[in-house]
């Protein structure tokens, strides 16, 4: 069996749609109601306390049309949403930069698939270790931990989002492994 070292790989199937909420924007504009659904059902939804909520306002009010909006969690991490006006005076808006605790466990077990394909060897998912809580990305990245069975050492691992897409999730994620963990 061969060891972990520093090397990257590539998945592009969408498994991690990220949390999304539809809401009723018939008596407020659709910033304004972006901003009342990130604050509550959506903060909610994602278990993030999340405050000081701003949309762009969509060039027409118009079914299909895009905006974005941001907000801070508790521990000063902007996180990114995506938002589109629907039918009938409704959004939908979608953190566009968050792994949401439930969601953990389908990206440890991307990870020890994909990385257990590269090394030649089945790697058992809960060898990979990733934060149990809704985490905010790091510049599209989200750092988690996998142990070698065979000699037990751990080692980082990062798994990088890109290309999120609403309603489907992020168009691709590669995982490297990085330096050893004290």
């Amino acid at each position: 069996m061969r060891t972990f070292t520093n090397r990257s790989f590539l998945l592009s199937v969408a498994i991690v749609a990220g949390a999304g909420c539809s809401f009723s924007a018939a008596t407020q504009s659709p910033d304004d109601a972006g901003e009342e659904l990130i604050e509550g059902e959506l903060a909610e939804l994602i278990e993030l306390e999340l405050s000081d909520a701003a949309c762009d306002a969509p060039a027409e009010d118009e079914p299909g049309q895009m905006f974005d909006c941001t907000a801070t969690d508790p521990d000063g991490a902007t996180v990114t949403f995506d938002g589109v006006i629907e039918e009938d005076d409704e959004i939908f808006v979608s953190a566009s930069n968050v792994v949401v605790a439930d969601e953990m466990p389908l990206v440890e077990q991307e990870a020890a698939a994909v990385l257990g394909e590269e090394v030649g060897t089945e790697i058992d998912p809960a060898d990979v270790v990733c934060p149990a809580e809704t985490t905010v990305l790091d510049g599209g990245r989200l750092t988690c931990e996998i142990t070698d069975a065979t000699t037990g050492e751990r080692y980082s691992l990062i798994a990088t989002f890109d290309g999120f897409v609403l309603r489907e999730g992020y168009a691709e994620r590669s995982y490297e492994i990085g330096g050893g963990v004290e």
